[in-house]
């Protein structure tokens, strides 16, 4: 079940989007995405999808133009690209998960380590995948402790991910992110670290200035 607050709030998201200058001149196409489609996935892969995620799968689609690449300003008043995917259908949910399973073979991991974790993106636009990890309580987020926060991501230059990112209880487990996938459209859709930046930088976090930062 989707709640409403979540559609709401991520309708809300595409618009800011789009009014910070985001893909001008280019239309959100409507998710072919259902509910059912992510009940279906949700059973055969024994995971249960946060909320405003499966609103925000079933909502629009970002444009292909570009890779999906957009940028924000984040906590550390430090602009980040970021890479998010826009699946046009779970199956496509499903060969991310598939693809980590490359790595998985590579390192000569246990088989389930990454059972909790769902690829939504690119740290970095090029960093390593970003993931929710379902292990991650939603309730429990703490967005002044890291060690609760449920966006991680897996460098993709680090080779020994046992050493790395393997706990004591056979499951991955990456670095901090973002406290959870809302904070996430808050910093990147949302632009709500901007008016801090401004106000400590003196310069206003604009499209075309992002676009200069690269």
């Amino acid at each position: 079940m989707i709640l409403q607050k979540d559609k709401d709030f991520v309708e809300k998201a595409f618009c800011r989007l789009q009014e910070r200058g985001w893909f001008q001149g280019q239309e959100f196409e409507p998710s072919t995405i259902t509910e059912e489609e992510i009940a279906a996935f949700e059973q055969r892969h024994q995971v249960v999808l946060p909320s405003l995620y499966k609103a925000f799968l079933t909502y629009r689609r970002l444009p292909r133009s570009g890779q999906n690449i957009i940028c924000a300003v984040l906590e550390d008043l430090e602009p980040l690209w970021l890479m998010l995917n826009s699946p046009r259908s779970m199956d496509e949910v499903s060969e991310y998960m598939e693809n980590l399973q490359i790595i998985r073979d590579f390192c000569e991991l246990p088989e389930d380590c990454f059972h909790n974790l769902i690829p939504i993106g690119d740290w970095g636009a090029g960093w390593g995948p970003l993931c929710i990890d379902l292990s991650m309580s939603e309730e429990e987020v703490d967005e002044d402790d890291e060690d609760t926060w449920s966006l991680v991501w897996f460098d993709h230059e680090e080779f020994d991910w046992e050493e790395s990112y393997l706990g004591d209880d056979d499951h991955l487990y990456g670095q901090p992110a973002a406290p959870n996938f809302r904070m996430l459209l808050e910093w990147y859709f949302f632009g709500s670290m901007e008016p801090k930046y401004e106000q400590q930088e003196g310069q206003k976090p604009t499209y075309e200035w992002y676009q200069n930062y690269k």
